[in-house]
């Protein structure tokens, strides 16, 4: 754990109805540029809402500061004003040149006439636009005027900071939080890098007029609605330049926009106007990557545009130049824990062919492998004997006879492509047939098949059902469960439902009887709460090969003080919501929190830990579990919300149709306090009880249809009412209280 004191004083934290309990209001939607060379120091702009009064700002990782510099809010239209300005400065100039010479008595100016001058910020979008030409400010207007007509408050909202990276720090992705008087906000992504960085100019959408760069280097840009985004390079005979677009790895969804990212296309054009390359994705990835060998000595152009034109300022994108090597696929796609793996790769730039797996990590998790500079590329650890497809296992007569309880390596080898595998089994047994291809970055599309010796289909899968876990959005590894009829010989069918094969389409499969296990994420990742006071967790469970047992959620090395309620998941449960509760006499100081989860599986106890991650939006409906780096707790001021009264270890118990009345532990707040349930599930209501000032009770009533044995947890948040005379109600929210469990007797 590592503890931030902040130094400057900040006021109790107020969620508004606006924010979830422990979700601050602060939200940030981009971070442009959204990186930066090793040795600079940058301006980055953050944008979103609820970022007036930033406190402080912080950079996950060591060797990069960030300062807090200035904000300000409806930028679009002081934006669009001031090109309107400078216009009409340009006209005045040159109307005063034609009228030199040829004076006109003075006439008199009526007060107040004009526009109101705009004086902008000091703010990078505002600088330079002095030296722009008539023409180039029109084309700016006519783009930034029609965004300033269509108001998201997402966006309204600006901030600069000042980053400095240190030359030692390490390359690769951080995550960036503010603090403000609302909270600690969301993450978003920060990229080290290596290369030289440039901005683009605008207005770059028929040529590219940014000052002619050389690889290597990273260009960072956003695009607007219906933009095109070019810039000029100079490139060498023979260079083998890897140009990949980053935009989808920036911001990984977008809540409303379809689709639910922003999908980038390059295009490279040579000094004719030629177009010689083109990418709209990679594989499976939206972020597009072009591999080109340089012919000759020449200035080229690289173009990036939304593949639909779509656009406004949370489309960040950076694009790198230069010959870096990148990683296509390895094979074997991975390895058995504590087992040398040699794999091969293959890839364009690559210094070398093989190399060697880092199979000293836990078994059953995913690890990432990567070379110099080069992309990072995953692989499975496992804990099961391994061997290798034999050439030729196209059909059941020629199928490769295997063990009930390996690990295969094979490919795909070929469009059309089938492998057979044959295994040994008895009446009654239960096994499990999986396939890792996709999640390892394969572009298989698997299908399997179950069959006996006469060719009956046993059991059969596409695509198995999963979590939207990161960035994988089509999972399309497949994974079956059967039980044996009879003692014999049967048949495992491996292929590519789209009839696609090379040696890139890798995959491992595995053949073994059940193994219990379990995987568990908590969503946020960003949690703001006041001392004493109590937020909720999501906590969302992946249960394999039949796990159903209970889970118990714990904090591992957690400060002095916190503590979780309503913490185990019961049987048969995916996701449940729990709470953590502030410690006292701590304020204005950020933790790193860390969760563990534990069950007994067999007669063992397994601990995993819990992944951190935000839980976020894709195209209006589709939600998705995003890992994170870690999860980060603000705990600011004072603060007080009643509890349940109950035993330690209680369940509260209801019957259909029935109800139990709890009680609230005092205040010693002044007002009225209304408790609503949080969550609850259907069936389960709540009624409240006042019996004097702040000595409260509440009823909780269960439906007569809800079904014996229902269980979970329930939370009652807590709001504040006011009501001033010849105004409505208001209701503020200061919380939940800690979880309970229940069940239905």
């Amino acid at each position: 754990m590592r503890v931030f004191p902040i130094t400057a004083l900040l006021l109790a934290v107020c969620l508004t109805a606006n924010a979830e309990p422990g979700q601050s209001a602060s939200h940030v939607a981009y971070v442009y540029p959204a990186g930066a060379q090793q040795g600079a120091t940058i301006e980055v702009t953050a944008a979103g809402r609820g970022l007036r009064g930033v406190k402080e700002v912080f950079v996950t990782g060591d060797g990069v500061k960030a300062t807090y510099v200035l904000s300000f809010s409806n930028y679009k239209k002081t934006y669009a004003d001031y090109l309107k300005q400078l216009q009409r400065d340009i006209r005045r100039k040159e109307g005063t040149a034609r009228r030199k010479g040829n004076k006109k008595p003075d006439q008199k100016k009526k007060k107040n006439q004009g526009p109101e001058v705009v004086v902008p910020p000091d703010h990078p979008i505002f600088r330079d636009l002095k030296k722009c030409t008539f023409e180039q400010l029109g084309a700016l207007l006519r783009r930034h005027y029609k965004e300033s007509q269509q108001q998201n408050r997402e966006l309204e909202e600006l901030c600069l900071i000042r980053v400095t990276v240190s030359p030692d720090a390490a390359p690769g992705m951080r995550e960036m939080r503010l603090l403000t008087g609302n909270g600690i906000s969301n993450p978003m992504r920060f990229y080290i890098g290596e290369k030289p960085e440039a901005l683009e100019v605008e207005p770059n959408d028929t040529a590219a007029i940014n000052q002619t760069l050389a690889p290597p280097f990273v260009i960072n840009g956003q695009i607007t609605a219906g933009d095109i985004d070019r810039f000029k390079f100079n490139a060498k005979a023979g260079q083998q330049l890897l140009i990949q677009g980053h935009a989808r790895a920036i911001i990984p969804y977008i809540a409303d926009a379809v689709p639910g990212w922003f999908q980038a296309t390059l295009t490279l054009y040579d000094e004719s106007g030629k177009e010689v390359a083109y990418a709209d994705d990679y594989r499976f990835s939206p972020d597009p990557v072009l591999f080109y060998k340089i012919p000759k000595d020449a200035c080229y152009t690289v173009e990036i545009r939304d593949s639909i034109y779509r656009g406004r300022e949370d489309f960040v994108y950076r694009i790198a130049v230069g010959e870096d090597p990148f990683i296509t696929s390895i094979f074997p796609l991975g390895g058995s824990h504590g087992h040398r793996t040699r794999v091969t790769l293959s890839g364009w730039n690559l210094p070398t062919r093989q190399a060697e797996l880092d199979v000293a990590q836990d078994p059953g998790t995913i690890q990432q492998f990567s070379l110099a500079h080069s992309n990072q590329i995953p692989y499975a650890v496992g804990d099961l004997p391994e061997e290798f497809e034999t050439p030729g296992n196209d059909s059941v007569s020629t199928a490769q006879s295997i063990s009930a309880h390996t690990i295969v390596n094979g490919r795909i080898e070929s469009p059309g492509d089938k492998d057979v595998y044959r295994f040994k089994g008895r009446a009654g047994d239960q096994v499990i047939v999986e396939i890792h291809a996709r999640r390892l970055h394969s572009p298989m599309d698997s299908m399997l098949r179950l069959t006996d010796a006469k060719g009956k289909v046993i059991a059969w899968n596409d695509d198995a059902g999963q979590l939207n876990v990161g960035m994988l959005t089509h999972h399309a590894d497949s994974k079956l469960s059967a039980h044996l009829p009879k003692e014999g010989n049967y048949y495992i069918h491996v292929s590519d439902t789209q009839n696609q094969g090379g040696q890139e389409y890798g995959y491992r499969l595995r053949v073994s009887r059940p193994r219990p296990d379990f995987s568990v994420s908590a969503t946020p990742s960003s949690i703001t709460v006041r001392q004493a006071c109590t937020v909720p967790i999501n906590v969302h469970v992946v249960r394999k090969d039949g796990f159903d047992g209970d889970i118990d959620i714990i904090l591992k090395d957690a400060p002095k003080g916190f503590r979780l309620a309503g913490a185990t998941i019961p049987s048969g449960c995916d996701q449940m919501t729990m709470t953590l509760t502030a410690p006292t006499g701590v304020k204005n100081t950020l933790f790193h929190v860390r969760l563990q989860a534990r069950a007994k599986v067999g007669r063992q106890t397994v601990t995993r830990s819990v992944v951190p991650c935000e839980g976020m939006t894709q195209a209006f409906i589709t939600e998705h579990i995003m890992p994170s780096e870690q999860t980060t707790v603000f705990v600011s001021g004072w603060g007080e919300a009643p509890e349940v009264i109950l035993s330690k270890n209680a369940k509260v118990s209801i019957r259909p149709g029935g109800s139990t009345k709890l009680r609230i532990k005092k205040t010693k707040s002044d007002g009225s306090l209304v408790m609503k349930l949080y969550q609850a599930p259907d069936g389960i209501t709540l009624e409240q009880n006042r019996s004097g000032k702040n000595a409260l009770s509440v009823s909780l009533k269960a439906s007569e249809k809800m079904k014996p044995g229902t269980a979970g947890n329930l939370m009652i948040e807590v709001f504040r009412e006011f009501n001033k005379k010849g105004k409505n109600t208001r209701l503020q929210s200061i919380g939940v209280m800690p979880a309970f469990p229940f069940i239905i007797e």
